[in-house]
């Protein structure tokens, strides 16, 4: 499932509702002038004493994030060389349209999908400082898209030359080139991802080798529901095709992003979102599940049960990171309660996940240090032999999106967002 999907966010589990009134910086649409805020606290001033200066040698981050108020949002997008800076300021970002807008890096390219129209912009950072349109826009409008939703959800970089979007629509899997900026064809969806009165859900996808990966499930927004069976769809890259579909019920609806080890397996686990039914009406229990090396299908003697490492609680979002530590998400419901009228979003949407470093081999894991109880849907990101986890708040909790970095197991606060962000991009 895509995570962000439901409209409008549940309480507390989306971006915080906090309206920002700094002034609005609107840059050309074929250059933009970096705005390196080297510790520059945020505020409404726009700017620090002196001139900015450019490093082409330094590194290079791009971050986009939301900002809410009571009539919609609004995207913003930052580019930053330290991680170290205290805030992000949004009168230093550029506004990229109402709603949500995208970002995704490949080689030296920063594509930037559109919040408010099916288009995708390629971006390249110029030796002065500026953000340069690089080539002609993409458009996704003949596949009946309204906006450029282009996250590690449905974008797949295979070469190039050659990537995957997957239409959440319906589930169509739309073939581009990152050179030309043209579509190139499609590989149509099969009959068994339709099912009359749910939508369509998908995993991001994992490749190895000439296979892409990813699961297919389905939900009911009206019900905050989701089945207990989905697929394993299967995808041949050199001859462009759909070649399996495995059907599966253990560890329903693994959506989270995919992440796999040193040895070569592959991890599906679950968004925070089908916990709530879990535990509010019976619902299968989520859980963790792999596809081994050299196999297509998932390791039929493998799961992981967030319990066992976690004292009976109910967990989510499963990422690995290296020697065989990864990262899961744990929902305190001891600290909370629901009753026959408790909103399912709401519920699993509040302040009560922890997150947890956990060893594979023992099954053993206990919480990070130093971050507060969260909504659950942290974003880990891997910069060098940095750890650095993006961290949604909302109001209980003081900011809207953390940026922290993790060294044995203790959390160190970095660049606080004034939006709601999991999109964080690394161009050099």
């Amino acid at each position: 499932m895509h995570p962000f999907r439901v409209s409008p966010p549940p309480p507390s589990a989306g971006p915080s509702r906090q309206l920002r009134t700094c002034r609005r910086m609107h840059h050309p649409a074929s250059a933009l002038t970096l705005a390196l805020a080297f510790a520059t606290a945020l505020g409404c001033s726009g700017g620090s004493d002196g001139p900015r200066t450019f490093d082409p040698d330094a590194p290079l981050y791009a971050i986009m994030y939301e900002v809410y108020d009571d009539s919609g949002s609004n995207s913003y997008l930052s580019l930053i060389s330290d991680l170290d800076l205290e805030r992000v300021d949004p009168a230093e970002s550029r506004e990229f349209g109402t709603g949500r807008a995208f970002i995704q890096a490949y080689g030296d390219w920063l594509f930037v999908g559109d919040a408010d129209a099916p288009t995708v912009t390629r971006y390249v950072v110029s030796d002065e400082g500026e953000l340069v349109a690089d080539g002609p826009q993409l458009s996704f409008a003949n596949y009946g898209l309204t906006r450029g939703q282009f996250d590690s959800w449905n974008v797949s970089f295979i070469s190039a030359t050659k990537a995957y979007l997957m239409n959440f629509d319906d589930g169509t899997t739309i073939l581009w080139n990152p050179t030309t900026m043209a579509t190139t064809g499609d590989i149509p969806p099969p009959d068994e991802f339709f099912r009359e009165g749910w939508s369509f859900e998908s995993s991001p996808a994992a490749i190895r080798g000439n296979r892409l990966f990813r699961s297919v499930s389905w939900a009911d927004y009206n019900t905050a529901t989701y089945s207990s069976d989905y697929l394993l769809a299967v995808y041949d890259l050199d001859t462009d095709t759909l070649v399996d579909l495995v059907p599966e019920t253990r560890c329903p609806v693994p959506g989270n992003l995919v992440s796999s080890d040193e040895a070569g397996n592959i991890y599906f686990s679950n968004w925070v979102w089908p916990v709530a039914r879990a535990i509010l009406a019976d619902a299968p229990t989520p859980c963790v599940l792999r596809i081994a090396p050299d196999e297509e299908v998932f390791d039929a003697d493998w799961t992981l049960d967030y319990g066992e490492v976690a004292d009976g609680r109910y967990g989510a979002m499963f990422s690995y990171l290296h020697d065989g530590q990864a990262l899961i998400s744990v929902f305190h419901d001891e600290e909370t309660s629901f009753d026959a009228e408790t909103d399912p979003w709401a519920y699993v949407g509040s302040n009560h996940w922890s997150i947890w470093r956990m060893d594979l081999d023992t099954q053993q894991g206990a919480p990070i240090e130093g971050i507060a109880h969260n909504g659950g849907a942290f974003t880990p990101l891997q910069f060098d032999d940095r750890l650095i986890l993006m961290v949604p708040g909302g109001d209980e909790v003081g900011y809207a999106t953390q940026l922290y970095e993790v060294v044995d197991g203790v959390a160190t606060p970095r660049v606080s967002l004034p939006g709601w962000s999991y999109q964080f991009v690394k161009l050099r």
